[in-house]
């Protein structure tokens, strides 16, 4: 087993959760036998996308695996909707949020488990996905890596101002109340409210958090990602926050940025778990 690049797996499943076919895709080492133990890193793909997001993510897991960077793992991205999605669990629809803590792992663990532990990344409404799912239940989780997520400066329906909800931001903003502007069922569904629930577990259980986001994001989510920073720093949660100057939703950091979640991921896997995660100031960006 010494071979460092990576191969894709396309599938599909019927999903109870989602009440309907799922196609996902999976990337794994390409001397990967049966009955081999691995990681598991659920890779969350962001708004108007799919799994096809993990294709596009490929170089970078199989370069970070032969730089030993990267251990050997499988990384699974299924596809999700946006609108009557983003990995929610609707009450008179479909699961998503369920889909991804349960429902898909337990699927690919037939097939490719059982796994040693799991790892969250995201990047955009993955971010968001990510970041709710592991503050939901630290405990199940190795680490949790969100790239420029999809959060708001605000923790109620009536906190988040106007121009922080563009577009999609604004329809996630609406789902997070199931539509009803009901204050409890946003918070229920708000990272902010998942952190400071479980604020006392995902301290203990030490989880590491990298929250990334370009300082100059189209979309102001860099106001979000500084406002969750906040939040962690004083609920005493661990974290490295990394505030990318220059840097918007896309472009010519994206893919450095992409690496070095993959990278952080990578570092609380396994043999090359690291013992120590702090709080790294606004404006900090490590390659």
């Amino acid at each position: 087993m010494n071979d460092p690049s990576m191969c894709i797996a396309r599938d599909h499943f019927a999903s109870t959760s989602a009440g309907r076919d799922v196609d996902y895709q999976v990337l794994l080492p390409s001397d990967w036998e049966e009955g081999e133990r691995l990681p598991l890193v659920l890779h969350l793909h962001g708004a108007m996308s799919s799994s096809a997001s993990l294709e596009l993510a490929r170089p970078f897991y199989e370069d970070l695996l032969q730089r030993g960077e990267f251990p050997r793992a499988v990384v699974a991205c299924p596809s999700t909707p946006t609108a009557g999605g983003f990995y929610m669990d609707w009450p008179d629809g479909a699961s998503w949020e369920a889909l991804i803590t349960d429902e898909f792992p337990e699927h690919l663990a037939v097939k490719y488990g059982p796994f040693t532990e799991t790892a969250l990344i995201g990047a955009s409404m993955g971010g968001y996905g990510a970041l709710k799912v592991a503050f939901g239940d630290p405990d199940r989780f190795a680490a949790v890596a969100a790239i420029s997520p999809a959060v708001f400066p605000g923790e109620t329906p009536e906190d988040v101002p106007q121009p922080n909800l563009p577009s999609v931001l604004g329809d996630l903003h609406q789902a997070m109340a199931n539509g009803s502007g009901d204050a409890d069922t946003y918070v229920g569904n708000s990272v902010y409210g998942r952190a400071r629930f479980n604020a006392h577990r995902i301290r203990d259980t030490a989880l590491p958090i990298l929250v990334d986001c370009g300082a100059a994001d189209e979309f102001l989510l860099h106001e979000g990602a500084d406002y969750l920073h906040g939040v962690l720093t004083e609920l005493g949660i661990a974290h490295e926050f990394r505030l990318v100057e220059g840097a918007g939703h896309v472009g010519p950091a994206a893919d450095a940025r992409t690496r070095d979640a993959i990278r952080f991921v990578g570092a609380a896997l396994g043999p090359f778990r690291r013992s120590n995660h702090g709080v790294h100031a606004a404006g900090e960006h490590r390659g």
